[in-house]
């Protein structure tokens, strides 16, 4: 039996997070089942035993380092029950599980946190998207990116605008070659490519996409050519004397979100007929077959699939070729329409973010003779900048608690 001292501190938490006991425990009861807790405020909470037994700290249970679990489900006795619930002096919950004769201490900050039976703790990471037009947005949120290899407050900002919107610059950047990988790497680690690590953005001899030429590029998203598209693109401008080549940047989720609601029978065929996309470099050979728009099971939007000079022979039933071909130019007229688009000219120091599953992007056509037009960009994923969000968030609680 694992038993406590009523002067020990408040038990660990199955996680590295911060729990702060905001209210106190008063009141705990079980009925073998299910363990029945009332707070300070008056709310009460009920949980599983089984529940709680997964999540008891325990040396058997969990890897106390790792707080990785030890055990799998079947681990725990099929008669389990929790035969006595109390509080103790330190003011964690006290259980006491049958058969095993084992008794564990909760955290009650951890156990509000975790309260499924009423609205638990949110996710900091859990940041609706925010559908916008360029008319309205203006131009991406920006934020002072002097510091950003060190000013946490202003990462944090700037990782909750890419989530909220899908897009945001960091300006006054340090334009040093490379300087892209420091910040990505404040985030995670970089998603290599076909392209390498870190690419680089400029006209060039022999080219092996279109963007490294002058020729436009209509709005899109990267490596639809593969299975899992890259989730994030981050583009740091380290010089630019050309005239036009001008980014363009476009919420590709409010513009099928206004076909869906206008266009049901083009958003269906968007959402259901697969289209195949191809690189077809000399050395490399990578394809993938998907609908343009990737739906959840509940409907809401996961991804875009539009790369659109990359896409190959359709894979589709002879009847589908029209309607495949109709919902597609109802997409890029509307995505032509200059109401959706952010356009704006890089300025050395300029490093824009944004979620390549969701924001179209585009240039217009320049002149490589007429002027040096350079960006350094890499790939990130999408959870790792959901990682990072929550890690600042605890850091920020931390310190909060410590300040106290």
């Amino acid at each position: 039996m694992n038993t406590q001292a009523a002067s020990d501190p408040l038990p660990p938490v199955p996680d590295f997070d911060v729990y702060a006991p905001t209210e106190s425990l008063t009141g705990a009861t079980t009925d073998g089942t299910v363990v029945t807790l009332v707070w300070s405020d008056g709310v009460t909470s009920q949980f599983h035993g089984i529940f709680l037994r997964d999540h008891a700290m325990e040396p058997g249970t969990y890897n106390m380092e790792t707080r990785e679990s030890l055990c799998e489900v079947d681990s725990y006795p099929a008669d389990l029950s929790v035969a006595e619930a109390a509080i103790d002096a330190g003011g964690a919950l006290t259980l006491t599980f049958k058969p095993e004769n084992l008794t564990s201490r909760f955290h009650p900050g951890w156990l509000r946190a975790h309260d499924y039976s009423n609205l638990p703790r949110p996710d900091p990471a859990d940041i609706r998207p925010e559908l916008w037009c360029g008319a309205d947005l203006g131009a991406p949120p920006s934020f002072d990116g002097r510091d950003i290899l060190e000013d946490d407050d202003v990462l944090a900002a700037w990782l909750g605008a890419i989530a909220r919107y899908g897009i945001a610059r960091l300006t006054d950047v340090a334009t040093e070659p490379g300087m892209v990988r420091k910040v990505v790497e404040r985030i995670g680690p970089i998603r290599v490519s076909n392209f390498g690590d870190v690419f680089e953005v400029k006209a060039k001899v022999d080219p092996d996409s279109n963007a490294y030429t002058g020729l436009p590029l209509f709005p899109h998203t990267d490596l639809s050519t593969r299975e899992y598209e890259p989730g994030l693109q981050f583009l740091h401008c380290l010089e630019n004397t050309t005239q036009g080549g001008l980014a363009t940047y476009i919420d590709g989720y409010r513009v099928v979100d206004d076909i869906r609601r206008f266009d049901a029978d083009i958003f269906d065929a968007l959402a259901s007929i697969p289209w195949t996309f191809a690189n077809r470099a000399r050395n490399t050979d990578y394809r993938f077959r998907s609908p343009i728009v990737v739906l959840g099971p509940d409907g809401d939007y996961r991804e875009l699939r539009l790369t659109g000079f990359l896409r190959a022979p359709l894979e589709v039933s002879f009847a589908d070729v029209p309607r495949a071909y109709a919902s597609f130019r109802h997409l890029s007229a509307r995505l032509r329409d200059p109401q959706y688009a952010v356009a704006f000219a890089y300025r050395p120091g300029d490093l824009v973010g944004f979620d390549n599953r969701r924001v179209l992007h585009g240039r217009s056509a320049f002149d490589p003779a007429a002027g040096h037009r350079w960006l350094q960009g890499c790939y990130c994923e999408r959870e790792e900048l959901l990682s990072r969000i929550r890690v600042l968030d605890r850091q920020e609680r931390a310190l909060r608690m410590a300040a106290l």
